[in-house]
């Protein structure tokens, strides 16, 4: 069995960040399968990095002129691996700030191997670098979410599950990512979800870094929000009139306007989740608790006025801006 794993690398991404990557990459388990991964390098005239690193015989790396952010990364792999001489089985797909666990490739290809119709699939999402009041506040967003994911969700329901995780082979030939695509998993995995297909979540997780700043956390959300909007443009009525089971469409609405539920959610989830045993791993005191009490509900209404103010600028047809972002060395 054939897994490849592309590793897409932004334009100002430190070498540090790589080398933690690649650090952590060659501890995957991979005992019953033929493991390859590869770096896709974006590079730019005048780039300062070294970009050299003794690699493992199974790594590769390659440099590319930056074309359709990480779609396209991932589109010139897709290509690449279709021309091998043999083919993937599985693809895995992983952030160079993400930290997978080891076990997350065998874990995410076991939970694909109960579903005929699923090709993605992902772990929980955790934060790596909980530093501040803001980033726990994101860390109990995400546990809020995968909670949900894990207890409500059925066989059949759209799974907005981050970009980071395997994809079926078999199932995968002739697709692609949409390069012009705000956010290019959330419109891959509607478009395939119109075609039958579903993700699944699998008992594993990976970390990964979270803006640890206010404007970059506005930028990033702006970014996703954006493309909720843009989801539902483009997809709505193929999803009025796709033949997914209802619950599943109505999931998917769900997902895509969700965020003005949140600010009334959170009255009732936060105090949940901070006296769960999730909620204890983020606060040391009493003190700690209340403040993420109320700065979860503040946090909360400011993800909706985000979300209208990502919606105002879809509908003007503003152009987004793409930013670099702040790393850890983590």
């Amino acid at each position: 069995m054939n897994v490849y794993t592309v590793v897409p690398v932004a334009p100002f991404e430190p070498e540090s960040i790589i080398t933690k990557s690649i650090e952590c990459l060659k501890e995957l388990e991979c005992d019953n399968f033929n493991l390859e991964v590869y770096y896709l390098i974006d590079t730019f005239p005048g780039d300062k990095r070294t970009l050299s690193w003794v690699l493992p015989n199974n790594f590769s790396m390659s440099l590319r002129t930056p074309r359709g952010h990480k779609a396209g990364a991932l589109n010139d792999f897709l290509k690449m691996i279709e021309d091998a001489d043999y083919p993937a089985d599985y693809v895995a797909i992983i952030d160079v700030d993400c930290r997978p666990a080891k076990d997350f490739i065998p874990k995410c290809i076991a939970a694909l191997e109960k579903n005929d119709s699923a090709i993605f699939s992902s772990g929980c999402r955790l934060v790596n670098n909980k530093s501040n009041t803001l980033t726990k506040l994101i860390a109990i967003e995400w546990g809020l979410v995968y909670d949900v994911l894990l207890r409500t969700s059925g066989p059949e329901d759209f799974r907005n599950l981050d970009g980071v995780g395997v994809l079926k082979g078999s199932l995968l030939k002739g697709e692609r990512f949409d390069e012009k695509a705000t956010c290019d998993d959330t419109d891959f995995l509607t478009r395939m979800y119109l075609k039958g297909k579903v993700a699944v979540l699998a008992e594993t997780s990976f970390e990964d870094q979270v803006p640890s700043t206010l404007g970059e956390f506005y930028h990033q959300r702006v970014r996703w929000c954006r493309a909720l909007a843009e989801g539902l443009s483009k997809y709505f009525i193929p999803m009025v009139n796709a033949p997914a089971p209802f619950k599943g469409k109505i999931s998917w609405l769900f997902e895509a306007l969700g965020l003005f539920f949140a600010p009334f959610l959170s009255l009732i989830a936060l105090p949940w989740f901070l006296a769960s045993r999730n909620g204890e791993k983020l606060s040391d005191s009493s003190f700690e608790s209340v403040k993420l009490l109320f700065g979860g509900v503040g946090y909360t209404w400011l993800m909706t006025i985000i979300g209208i103010i990502a919606i105002i600028q879809y509908s003007a047809s503003s152009k987004f801006e793409w930013r670099s972002t702040s790393r850890c060395d983590m």
